[in-house]
């Protein structure tokens, strides 16, 4: 359900309904495109395939991103040096987040976009994600690693995943949520509990990293990818809407602010145990880094001792018309049918009307089911017990 809200806010949540059928009836066709070339065109040429497949994956994720962008005049403001700003979309790159909101998947896309990578940006997803018609169905077409959170399991699956990323003819930013999860209270009560059993020191804002996949990747990607974006985002609550899926839904502007340090992958160490202990430093740098935001409401212009070359500053670009035209084509080839068929329905008797109604009622419980996806009330239990080794 979708309470409280005003006049216009109840215009753009029907809106939203018109944009969601577009997704729903052109991602299944895109789905559909993309199965037919998985099969048929990737054992033959798995470069050609990903070059084509980039933008059937631009075309869904375009119309997700068409939300922040133009629905709701989100925005996510970068903060970084010169050198870096200028080098980001021109290389391979491992893009290391921190997972403390509902939408913060959704703005480093934002952050994709910014720098012309959205179509080949990856990550790895819970396995179950999958299963979800459209969203999970891109992932897997767009090849993205898919994890039972289990390392038994998962080590194989990394491997190969992680090996075929630097074949991609263009450049991929591979997104790393290294807490495995994303922040709740008692998820973050466990990590506490964690650190303390195991002489970590705890984090305040973020949970305790788990090393083991991050480790693996960067060995398997070393001498591959060049660098890792260290990316810390936190979100402007005071000035804007809630960081939630609803805001954007409903129209409200959301204010993502990212700062992104460019750290060559030759400077992490080679051997696992330093490895994962520079993960760990990373993560604290991050933790003081949303404590100084919290506490001054913005970040640091320099950080001595730290991978910039120059001052930092705010970086933002206009949106982008692709996104705009990714809605306007697919919307001109999928609503005139769809809207001619309820109009046929709602003016052809009773029986029929009541046919068009649950139709549409079946769209919006659908529509709603996705926005379900990213609610911090629907994440899942992994995280919440006390951890008894790292990982």
């Amino acid at each position: 359900m979708v309470p409280s809200i005003n006049f216009k806010e109840g215009v753009s949540f029907a809106g939203f309904v018109v944009i969601g059928l577009n997704f729903l009836i052109s991602g299944l066709l895109i789905n559909f495109v993309q199965l037919l070339l998985w099969v048929s065109l990737k054992p033959l040429s798995p470069t050609l395939f990903r070059k084509i497949n980039y933008y059937f994956t631009y075309a869904v994720w375009g119309q997700m991103e068409f939300l922040a962008e133009w629905w709701s005049s989100s925005t996510c403001t970068i903060f970084t040096d010169d050198e870096t700003w200028a080098k980001m979309g021109s290389e391979h790159a491992i893009l290391l987040l921190n997972h403390s909101y509902e939408v913060d998947w959704l703005f480093s896309w934002f952050l994709c976009e910014h720098v012309r990578m959205l179509g080949s940006a990856k990550a790895f997803v819970k396995k179950s994600f999958k299963k979800v018609p459209i969203i999970g169905w891109t992932a897997f077409f767009s090849e993205n690693a898919f994890l039972e959170r289990s390392w038994e399991k998962d080590k194989s699956t990394l491997e190969n995943q992680i090996s075929d990323l630097s074949n991609c003819p263009d450049p991929v930013m591979l997104h790393v949520f290294a807490e495995g999860t994303r922040y709740t209270p008692a998820k973050h009560a466990a990590s506490v509990e964690f650190a303390q059993k195991t002489g970590l020191l705890p984090l305040k804002h973020l949970l305790v990293p788990r090393t083991k996949g991050f480790v693996l990747s960067i060995e398997k990607l070393r001498g591959k990818f060049p660098v890792i974006y260290c990316a810390t985002m936190v979100f402007d609550i005071k000035e804007a809407a809630a960081p939630v899926f609803k805001s954007l839904v409903l129209g409200r502007p959301i204010a993502a602010e990212v700062l992104i340090e460019r750290i060559p992958l030759d400077d992490i160490p080679e051997d696992s145990d330093k490895a994962a202990n520079w993960l760990h430093q990373n993560y604290h740098h991050k933790d003081k880094m949303i404590d100084i935001f919290k506490t001054e409401g913005k970040f640091p212009t320099s950080l001595p001792g730290r991978h910039f070359n120059g001052p930092i500053r705010s970086r933002y670009r206009p949106r982008r018309l692709w996104t705009l035209l990714t809605i306007v084509i697919t919307s001109c080839l999928t609503l005139p049918p769809v809207f001619n068929a309820f109009y046929s329905l709602f003016c052809s008797g009773f029986v029929n009307i009541i046919i068009g109604v649950v139709l549409l009622g079946l769209v919006i419980v659908a529509l709603l089911k996705l926005m379900d996806l990213s609610s911090a009330s629907k994440g899942s239990e992994y995280g919440h017990s006390p951890r008894t080794k790292a990982n």
